[in-house]
């Protein structure tokens, strides 16, 4: 109750200021929801638009040269996770890159082997070797391109190159696809790299050459959205509400005695020096009126005495030898308690 006691004190106090500051926000409220609902909101809005996509592959075939248990002389094998340079010693490269149809697109497809000696993490020696190399201007979405390989040569200029280095260091081979593109809207170019392993008579492509990006333009516009009832009448709501309180603050001024609830809080504060009980009528005693509570608290300190409390009549007293202190709320004499 303490709390309730001070707050109502603190409003009772500060009644005019509470009721002014509380009825500012409130026009505050009423003028922001007046603004909202006058002010429509602009939002800007991004996208994407003309999304084209590129994308490219390259497959692998290889002619059998010979007959063999493995596969009959003739047949075109492709796409497979190793070959024989005895078997197979031309390996076929495919390029083949997508684009957007019904439009001209200017595409340029590289495919090369790469030879590179390495020691230590660090390169010596680097020859590349073209496969592919073309041009073409479609308009149908595809361009392709294809050339071989022979991996008989390749094995044997790098025995050579391995028999010269010896210990010293290793070679490295590895494909190397680049294809650039350019339309009327966009240019751009796709790449990726694999290695090629020769190890005796066996080949292959360690992984895969492909690569695919998608081109778009970015568009900014800006749209117009009509006031949201939710903000403007939320804010007129708590208008509403500010003002409301500010009336209720200016009524409980009127309605609430300020002595009173100083006496709820120092009894609150004071209540372990308290006891509840009648007023003595005692006539014979004298009679002695204290201002405040506090105060008569203060004479029972000083005593060594309790406060008799009577809620009857909602006063306070302290009983010594001859005298009587006592405090209430009204401005009652202490003749007409003895007359109770």
């Amino acid at each position: 109750m303490a709390f309730e006691h001070r707050a109502k004190l603190f409003v009772n106090e500060n009644a005019r200021l509470l009721a002014g500051v509380l009825v500012a926000v409130g026009l505050l409220c009423f003028v922001g929801a007046g603004y909202v609902f006058v002010t429509p909101t602009t939002q800007t809005l991004t996208e994407q638009t003309d999304r084209q996509t590129f994308s490219t592959r390259v497959d692998e075939s290889a002619l059998v040269a010979q007959a063999t248990p493995l596969y009959p002389k003739g047949d075109r094998i492709e796409n497979r996770s190793v070959y024989f340079t005895g078997i197979s010693p031309e390996l076929t490269f495919a390029v083949n890159t997508d684009v957007p149809a019904d439009q001209p697109v200017e595409v340029h497809q590289q495919l090369s082997l790469e030879l590179i000696g390495v020691r230590d993490g660090q390169p010596f020696y680097r020859t590349e070797r073209p496969i592919v190399d073309a041009t073409q201007r479609v308009r149908d979405g595809s361009a392709s391109a294809t050339a071989a390989v022979n991996v008989s040569d390749v094995s044997q200029d790098l025995a050579v190159l391995v028999e010269e280095v010896g210990n010293a260091g290793q070679f490295q081979l590895r494909l190397r696809m680049n294809v650039t593109y350019s339309t009327d809207a966009y240019q751009g170019s796709l790449r990726s790299t694999t290695p090629f392993v020769i190890s005796g008579n066996a080949y292959y492509v360690d992984g895969s050459l492909s690569a695919e990006r998608t081109e778009s333009t970015t568009v900014s516009r800006e749209i117009t959205r009509p006031p949201n009832p939710a903000e403007y009448g939320g804010l007129a709501v708590l208008g509403l509400l500010f003002v409301g309180v500010a009336g209720a603050v200016t009524r409980i001024e009127d309605r609430v005695d300020p002595e009173e609830l100083r006496t709820r809080i120092a009894h609150d504060q004071h209540a372990e020096w308290i006891s509840r009980g009648q007023f003595p009528t005692d006539s014979e005693k004298q009679y002695i009126p204290i201002l405040t509570l506090e105060d008569l608290v203060d004479i029972a300190i000083d005593t060594n005495r309790r406060v008799i409390h009577d809620p009857q009549i909602d006063a306070y007293a302290v009983i010594d030898s001859s005298e009587i202190y006592y405090y209430a709320l009204e401005d009652v004499e202490a003749d007409e308690w003895l007359e109770i």
